[in-house]
């Protein structure tokens, strides 16, 4: 795992928690399920790198304390200790939760997201991503873009060079489709050219379409910019 960037693993976490019932042989009994009932738990030291979660993390509760371990006395942890292990503190502490109640609790809704949430979710931001968001709103949020039209509304603006770099960099193509999408953009594929693409005076181009949308209506948006359909602007 020591090798896995942040998005992947929470890729590959996703993959534990989801997995189906695992199929335990024990000697002399035949071969049963055992249903998955993983409860998981990540700690981390580092709000800002230590992990990565989109904005639209339906799975994860952030909790956060700054407290220093120069705040507590030497002390504190060997007393701790012993309240729990000699003092009864456990059987405080399932007192507690035997009678707190939870009846409105809905283990189904996804968590709170917390301030320590978000900003682990800014601290994975691009800038890319802002710029472009920029630009779309400049362009007025259209049913349909192209990255020529983003770039054509970069030319020209100074403060923007370094952007329009970014854009124009090889090695970075593969990446704007992920781009577009924190933007709340998606690719609309033609079905009707192998590649996918759209012809747009006279060049093949990638279309994105407004995620909010239906299919049929980012597919209408995508014809408009071929020029053979303008789409209707929505009620």
């Amino acid at each position: 795992m020591a090798t896995l960037t942040n998005s992947r693993f929470t890729t590959e976490r996703r993959v534990i928690w989801r997995r189906r019932p695992t199929f335990c042989v024990v000697t002399n009994l035949r071969q049963h399920s055992v249903l998955n009932c993983t409860g998981v738990c990540i700690t981390t030291n580092y709000k800002a790198d230590g992990i990565y979660l989109p904005a639209d993390d339906r799975r994860h509760f952030v909790a956060w304390s700054d407290k220093q371990k120069e705040l507590f006395q030497d002390s504190y942890w060997t007393e701790l200790w012993q309240w729990y292990l000699l003092d009864g503190g456990y059987g405080h502490v399932a007192a507690y939760l035997a009678q707190l109640d939870i009846s409105t609790f809905n283990p189904k809704a996804p968590p709170p997201k917390t301030p320590a949430f978000w900003d682990i979710v800014d601290a994975n931001r691009s800038p890319e991503n802002a710029e472009l968001a920029d630009i779309l709103d400049q362009l007025g949020n259209p049913y349909a873009v192209t990255l020529a039209q983003v770039k054509a509304a970069v030319q020209g603006d100074e403060a923007r060079g370094d952007f329009l770099y970014w854009l124009q960099e090889r090695r970075n193509r593969r990446q704007l489709p992920h781009r577009f999408e924190q933007c709340g953009y998606v690719p609309v594929r033609n079905d009707a050219a192998q590649d996918g693409l759209w012809k747009i005076k006279g060049a093949r181009q990638a279309v994105y379409g407004r995620a909010g949308m239906s299919l049929s209506e980012r597919l209408k948006a995508a014809q408009s910019l071929t020029g053979t359909l303008k789409p209707k602007p929505k009620g």
